[in-house]
Order: structure tokens, then sequence, then C-alpha cells
């Protein structure tokens, strides 16, 4: 059975919303546990969204990409870095076709990927576009 981690979740948005400066609305009848609408503002030249569906699924939205991070427990600390590498404008989505997506973030130099939609293989070509916070 799973734990609902919302409470937590909240906790977690707010300290990213609190470290950058940022607003933000909630829904205010989510059709998710939460549903967290950040508007373009000083620190995101784009907006982005934050929810919690599932009791421990972490999501991360921004113009057309979407992700899913689970367990709650074991993805937290890695999804919250991802948000603060973001909003710093050191992660980015490649897109890799029609549905490809790709989000990665710089480290040690180098771009790592941490999450795929729409694309199990790994790819060895060049971007479409390049979707990135340029805050």
């Amino acid at each position: 059975m799973r734990r609902d981690c919302t409470e937590e979740a909240e906790r977690l948005f707010r300290r990213v919303a609190a470290r950058h400066g940022l607003r933000w609305e909630a829904a205010a009848e989510p059709p998710i546990e939460l549903l967290w609408s950040f508007p373009a503002q000083p620190g995101l030249s784009l907006p982005i969204t934050l929810g919690l569906q599932n009791m421990d699924e972490l999501n991360f939205g921004v113009a057309d990409f979407w992700s899913y991070f689970f367990p709650f427990e074991d993805v937290a600390e890695t999804f919250e870095a991802m948000l603060d590498a973001w909003i710093a404008g050191e992660a980015r989505i490649l897109v890799t076709g029609r549905r490809g997506r790709i989000l990665q973030v710089r480290g040690g130099g180098q771009w790592e990927t941490v999450y795929r939609a729409g694309r199990l293989l790994p790819f060895r070509g060049e971007a479409q576009a390049i979707i990135r916070n340029r805050g």
C-alpha cells in the first residue's frame, strides 16, 4: 500500500519556492493530490507546474513536457535538486521527435539524463529543440 506523501511534497514545493523567491498558486480543487502553478516571473522564463499524484508520485511540467518521479521516498532529494538546477538554468529538456523528451541536469561539466519521456533508448543525434529556463 502506498504511503500518502502529500504533506512532505507540499513542504518540498514550499522550500523550493522560498529558496528561489518564486510566486505560485495552488489549484483550489486539484484533480490530483497537489497541483501548483508557477507563472513566468523573475527567476522563471517559462511557467512550470509541480504536482503530486497517486500519493507518492512527484510531477514536473513545463511547455509540453510532463514527468513522473516515484516513489517519493526514493526520488524526493533528486527531484528537489533537479528543480533547483532547472531554476538556475542548469537543466534542460531535449525535444527528440514528435513525442520524445529528455530531461537533463548539468553535473560535473556534462549533461546527465534524469528522465525520458516517449523515448526508451539513448538519444544519439541532434535535438530538434531545447527547452530551458533562462531566469
